[in-house]
C-alpha cells in the first residue's frame, strides 16, 4: 500500500512539474511576442549604429567651423550618443548624401555634426534655441546666416522612415527655393517707364483755347 502511494505521489509531481514548465513557456511566448517590435526597433538603431561607423562618428566636430558661405548648412546636434539619437543622425545622413549628391558636390549645400554639450557647439546651439538632438537647416549669404529651421519633428518621425523623409526633404528644398530666388541687394531691376513726349502732357492750369 505504502509503495502504490510512493508510485501516485511521484506521478502526481511529475505531471505537476510538466504542467509547470508548459504554462512557463506559454508565458515566454507571450512575452516574446510582446517584446516582438521592441527588440525589432533595437536591431534597427544597432544597425544604424554601425551604418554611420559606431558610437563617435567622423563627421562629429566641435565647433561649426567650415561652413559654406553661400548655400544651405544642414547641421546635426546631439547630446548624449543614445541610439535613438545616432537613428536620426543616420536617417538624416542617408536622405541628405543620398537625395541632395549634385548639391553636396557643387558646393551649395553641406552636412555637419554638432556636440551641443561641448563649450563651441553649446554656444552655437544657442543661436537656435537647441536643447535636444535635432536637424537645423541654416541658410548662408556672403558668410552670414540669411535664415535658419528648426526641425523639431525628426525625433518624433524616427521610427517611421517614409514619413521622416518626406519631412526632411521639404523643408531642404523649401530652403533651398528660398536661396534660389533670393535677390541680391542693389541689383533690383527698375522698373521701365513708359516714353511720353513732353508736348503730350498739358501744363497744369493751361485751358484749351478754340
Amino acid at each position: 500500500m505504502e509503495l502504490k502511494n510512493a508510485v501516485a505521489v511521484c506521478l502526481i509531481s511529475l505531471f505537476s512539474a510538466g504542467l509547470v514548465v508548459l504554462i512557463a513557456r506559454s508565458l515566454d511566448l507571450q512575452a516574446a511576442s510582446r517584446l516582438e517590435p521592441q527588440l525589432e526597433r533595437i536591431v534597427e538603431e544597432l544597425q544604424a549604429i554601425r551604418r554611420s561607423g559606431g558610437w563617435v562618428g567622423a563627421t562629429d566636430d566641435l565647433a561649426p567651423s567650415g561652413a559654406i558661405a553661400d548655400g544651405l548648412m544642414v547641421y546635426y546636434f546631439h547630446g548624449q550618443r543614445c541610439p535613438s539619437c545616432r537613428l536620426v543622425e543616420s536617417q538624416a545622413h542617408d536622405l541628405v548624401h543620398s537625395d541632395f549628391a549634385t548639391e553636396l558636390k557643387d558646393g551649395t549645400l553641406a552636412w555637419k555634426v554638432v556636440d551641443y554639450l561641448k563649450p563651441a557647439g553649446k554656444e552655437f546651439a544657442k543661436n537656435f534655441d537647441v536643447s535636444d538632438p535635432v536637424v537645423v537647416l541654416v541658410r548662408m549669404k556672403n558668410g552670414e546666416m540669411q535664415d535658419w529651421n528648426r526641425l523639431d519633428r525628426v525625433m518624433v518621425l524616427k521610427n517611421d522612415k517614409p514619413a521622416f523623409a518626406k519631412y526632411v526633404r521639404g523643408a531642404i528644398q523649401e530652403m533651398l527655393s528660398a536661396a534660389e530666388n533670393d535677390v541680391p541687394g542693389g541689383d533690383v531691376p527698375e522698373t521701365p517707364t513708359p516714353d511720353v513726349e513732353p508736348t503730350d502732357i498739358p501744363l497744369p492750369g493751361q485751358g484749351v483755347t478754340d
